[in-house]
């Protein structure tokens, strides 16, 4: 599973398509549709009524139970959200709609929600794969467009990002001899390496020294042999 990491960017200020249409007829209708974002405003005043994207997910995933507020537009561009009782759902035109709960969006709001580097939600959240014995493994995860939350109930929640998340996916996630994340992947700004801790090992990258994958010593790992860690070039860097 690869996918290039990068940071957000956010759109410039997309105005309802057609305003210039915009008439005394117009504004006496009950309400018009921006059919290029699929949202629905009212014509007098361009309150937003309901972006059908966002009541879809939210009919997928009933649990999230009532609306606690209206639909409501963030920042600058065409991104919108709406909360309800166990959750939010969150949608943009580069992402679409995903709902984000529990301790995965309190983890998300502490480092900034969608104006941090993590940006918006590119799945819901997921159950952690099974084990390779077939185990269910407790917690969950969610991608983001600059990183991914993963938490189970030993370890909490835990931001993996950048390198270490690349070099992880490629040893297979949560399910590679590294384990689970420990917590949230970090960069030392004064050196730029960046590092992250798991339950069997750590992962470190920088420009200048590579990937160092590190498995915990007197551990018995199913597919922790040198082949495995092999797979990692010397010199494997963003979208290589």
């Amino acid at each position: 599973m690869n996918e290039q990491l990068t940071r957000p960017t956010r759109h410039g200020d997309a105005l309802p398509a057609r305003r210039e249409l915009r008439s005394a007829h117009l504004d006496r209708a009950l309400s018009w549709s921006d059919f290029r974002t699929a949202v629905r405003y009212d014509p007098a005043n361009r309150l937003l009524l309901a972006v059908p994207a966002i009541s879809a997910k939210h009919a997928e995933h009933p649990w999230l139970g009532e609306a606690t507020a209206p639909h409501t537009r963030i920042g600058v561009g065409e991104m919108y959200r709406r909360d309800f009782e166990r959750g939010g759902v969150y949608w943009s035109e580069r992402t679409g709609a995903h709902e984000v709960h529990g301790l995965i969006a309190e983890h998300w709001q502490a480092v900034g929600a969608e104006a941090s580097f993590l940006g918006f939600p590119t799945t819901d959240e997921q159950p952690l794969r099974a084990s390779e014995s077939g185990a269910r493994i407790a917690g969950g995860f969610a991608h983001f467009e600059g990183g991914s939350i993963y938490w189970t109930p030993v370890h909490g929640p835990a931001i993996v990002y950048g390198m270490v998340r690349d070099i992880w996916a490629l040893l297979g996630w949560e399910r590679s001899p590294l384990g689970m994340p420990v917590g949230d992947v970090e960069l030392d700004p004064e050196s730029g390496l960046l590092h992250g801790e798991f339950e069997h090992g750590r992962v470190e990258w920088s420009s200048s020294t590579g990937p160092v994958v590190v498995i915990g010593a007197g551990e018995s790992l199913p597919g922790a042999g040198r082949d495995t860690l092999d797979r990692i070039r010397p010199d494997f860097a963003p979208g290589a």
